[in-house]
């Protein structure tokens, strides 16, 4: 017996079932590479490419197709993973490349599927649109609250007083006329208060205790706040965002902060150090073409003819992290020696525009509110910039002594802390030495 098969109908439905299966399987392959690509891109392309437009290297919109012209998709896919292949295989396309740019493409570790995940998220790439008031942070101008506002508001306090006053010594007067009794005359406003004080001297005697109590308490707060900069951010030259630089495009600190490693200072980076982006990235990301413009100024480059014209104008920054003349600080000492990473001091910048001095809590939350970074290992209750926020940490830092390096700083610490045996015995005690015991907390460490 013939089995019965599916009716036109029935066919109908699995074929628009199948193809919309189909689609939605394709649709979201789609979503998945481009968002794998974007990670890709921004880890191996970004410091060479843009998606849009020329960079360092060319754009990358169109790339592919200008392979499968000029030569083949195989090859294209052969370049990206090692153009020095490419190029030694004789391409006519991979020398015209080479020509134009001026150097090899560094070959990348990937697989023809990532690639394909990188051009799937550049071809649908749209540049952001940058708005009129936007600020270097990316967002909405933040609104500053203006001094005349508190001005106005005393003079409201200070002239309801004054009628509060007024009426209550015409209501004292009325009271008196009625009750029959001589009101009393003032020659003025401080005559009556004079009196007043006097006919109340117990409770007066009281309320200028206080205040006396409050000036004094006052006074001490604000002395204790002398050389606290924390949350300190002054307005720069050229609002340079770090979450752009150090975030976005994961620049390393040191790059732009070279002296870090070398001397007292991390230094501000010079103007030619941007120019080795900026020459070819003439456009930001939050701000357009403005602040970039400043940087040519200074360096005197044309940005139409491509040169320098000579005509340099300096950017006045202005410093941020600034420490008493009488205070000792080695940037090189505690990054080369000490091993401390940037975030240790300066918090996560990567979430940061212009640079400020980070609070204590902003350190404590390092690797806690976010996950650029591990959490800081020392939890400080002290202010910024303070000695008590230095000696904190030299308390609480640590220093591996035994497995330092033969020949090291640290290393010869170990071997001069077998002779003293009272010291090396604490040691042996916690299997800890902090900075402090090594001296790190006497005044002439720190202190001219």
């Amino acid at each position: 017996m013939k089995k019965p098969g599916l009716s036109i109908s029935q066919k109908f439905k699995a074929l628009v079932l199948t193809v919309f299966v189909f689609l939605s399987v394709s649709i979201n392959i789609y979503a998945a590479d481009a968002a794998k690509g974007e990670k890709i891109f921004n880890g191996n392309c970004a410091s060479c490419h843009f998606p849009h437009k020329d960079m360092t290297g060319p754009a990358l919109q169109g790339a592919r197709q200008r392979w499968i012209d000029n030569s083949s998709e195989e090859t294209f896919y052969k370049w990206v993973q090692g153009s020095g292949a490419v190029i030694a295989s004789g391409d006519a396309y991979a020398k015209k490349l080479k020509a134009k740019w001026g150097a090899d493409m560094p070959a990348q570790a990937l697989t023809k599927e990532q690639i394909d995940d990188v051009f799937e998220y550049v071809e649908t790439y749209v540049p952001p649109v940058v708005g009129p008031d936007e600020t270097a942070a990316g967002g909405a101008a933040a609104e500053e609250s203006s001094p005349w506002i508190w001005i106005i508001l005393a003079c409201l306090l200070i002239t309801i007083i004054v009628v509060a006053v007024g009426a209550n010594r015409s209501l004292q007067r009325i009271a008196n006329k009625q009750d029959g009794i001589a009101d009393k005359e003032y020659d003025s406003y401080g005559h009556w208060f004079r009196q007043w004080s006097w006919d109340n001297r117990g409770w007066f005697g009281v309320l200028c205790g206080i205040v006396v109590i409050i000036l004094l308490v006052g006074g001490m707060m604000d002395l204790l706040q002398i050389g606290v900069v924390e949350n300190y951010k002054p307005d720069q030259p050229i609002p340079f965002s770090h979450e752009v630089h150090a975030g976005k495009l994961n620049i390393d600190c040191k790059y732009c902060h070279n002296s870090a490693t070398k001397s007292r200072h991390a230094g501000i980076p010079s103007v030619n150090v941007c120019m080795n982006c900026h020459k070819t990235v003439d456009e930001g990301t939050n701000t357009g073409k403005v602040e970039i413009a400043k940087i040519y100024e200074a360096a005197g480059w044309d940005a139409v003819t491509k040169t320098y014209t000579g005509e340099t104008k300096p950017i006045e920054w202005i410093k941020v992290h600034t420490l008493p003349d009488h205070v000792y600080f080695n940037h090189s000492q505690h990054v080369v020696v000490g091993k401390l990473d940037c975030k240790n001091c300066h918090g996560n910048m990567k979430k940061e525009g212009v640079a400020r001095v980070m609070t204590s809590q902003d350190l404590n939350n390092v690797g806690v509110t976010d996950k650029d970074y591990e959490p800081n290992t020392v939890k400080f209750t002290r202010p910024t910039l303070t000695m008590g926020w230095c000696i904190e940490c030299h308390l609480n830092s640590s220093i591996d002594i035994v497995g330092a390096p033969e020949g090291s700083y640290y290393n010869m610490i170990h071997q001069r802390l077998l002779k003293d045996k009272g010291a090396y015995r604490r040691y042996l005690e916690d299997d800890v030495i902090s900075v402090a015991d090594l001296g790190g907390i006497e005044c002439a460490k720190c202190h001219y």
